[in-house]
């Protein structure tokens, strides 16, 4: 039996010994479908877990319309696969680029109200729209899918009382220096984060809030109570020296370095790179013509030689961008 016909049969055990006779784990069907699709979009779950065991491509997606694998388990509506994937990695926001659909819109037009809250729970955005304009929310309510429309309110309520109820943010964004010391003092979490909603500040912690606005004291407060200068903020993946080299806040810069020297990090905080362009935060500073900020992260010994995915040097970023006296400046620190 082959593999395909062992996932279509729900046989674990001879898709096992398929894939023991050197069957390629991830050869795609007629329809371009790889055997992980398929029973993700049968809802096997044991069949899944072996699959991935075999090490099968999580992020690969189909030919015809760019799905995932997490979207077929979202229309197989299976709490338990989708728990899977999503433990193993998959991307939870993903859109399909012909219909822009998400996983969580695929689970709600296919009605599986455990599915939909399971994403919910695991962070899917209920702001993003498909190509027609439409929200996860929306799509519910035309389909007349009550509960489900209920569900995302009540999850959209829950996110908004969250973060209302994220004292220490609050002070942050009001200026509150009071305010913030005494929450500070009473032991509230100096490391919270703000709650993935759709907004630029989406999973900021309270640090990377205060580097944002330029919160000096508070930065010297949250440093001074443990905060973490190097823990990653928002959905860039980056670090709070990352967003001060960005901005260039020079003065907010030298605060964070001081904090990575008392914390003993050296540079492992100071020369990491974004995942999503690898940018250090000396790029950062150099990006935006940064000449001070970029001169303290080289005085703090910032490395002049890491690349971005596109591959330039800091130097080299400067010089792309007409930043001559950056240029010179790294040039001779070089």
């Amino acid at each position: 039996m082959s593999l395909d016909e062992a996932i279509r049969a729900g046989d674990v055990a001879a898709a096992r010994v398929a894939l023991g006779d050197s069957t390629d784990v991830d050869r795609r069907d007629a329809d371009g479908f790889t055997p992980l699709m398929m029973a993700a979009g049968l809802g096997q779950t044991l069949m899944v877990e072996l699959l991935l065991t075999a090490g099968a491509d999580l992020l690969a997606v189909e030919p015809r319309m760019g799905a995932t694998v997490l979207h077929k388990a979202a229309q197989s509506g299976s709490p338990a696969v989708i728990r899977l994937l999503l433990d193993c990695g998959a991307f939870v926001d993903q859109q399909t680029p012909v219909l822009g659909n998400t996983p969580l819109m695929d689970a709600v037009l296919h009605k599986h109200e455990g599915a939909v809250q399971l994403l919910l729970d695991r962070g899917a955005r209920t702001g993003i729209r498909n190509h027609w304009h439409q929200t996860a929310l929306e799509l519910a309510q035309e389909d007349g899918s009550e509960a489900i429309a209920r569900a995302i309110v009540l999850h959209e309520t829950a996110s908004a009382e969250q973060l209302a109820g994220s004292a220490l943010i609050v002070a942050i964004k009001e200026g509150d220096v009071g305010e913030a010391r005494r929450l500070i003092a009473e032991g509230t979490d100096v490391n919270q984060r703000i709650p993935v909603t759709g907004t630029v500040e989406d999973d900021y912690t309270a640090l990377g809030i205060a580097v944002r606005t330029r919160q000096v004291e508070i930065v010297h407060l949250l440093l001074d109570a443990g905060a973490d200068p190097h823990g990653e903020i928002g959905l860039m993946r980056g670090t709070a020296i990352h967003e001060a080299a960005f901005l260039g806040y020079a003065h907010v810069l030298r605060v964070l370095l001081q904090g990575l020297d008392r914390g003993g990090v050296g540079s492992r905080g100071l020369d990491a790179q974004g995942p999503y362009n690898g940018l250090t935060a000396l790029h950062d500073a150099v990006w935006h013509g940064h000449v001070e900020a970029a001169q303290i992260l080289v005085e703090h010994g910032a490395s002049l030689g890491l690349r971005t995915h596109s591959g330039q040097t800091p130097r080299e970023l400067a010089s792309l961008y007409g930043y001559e006296d950056l240029a010179r400046i790294l040039a001779k620190a070089e």
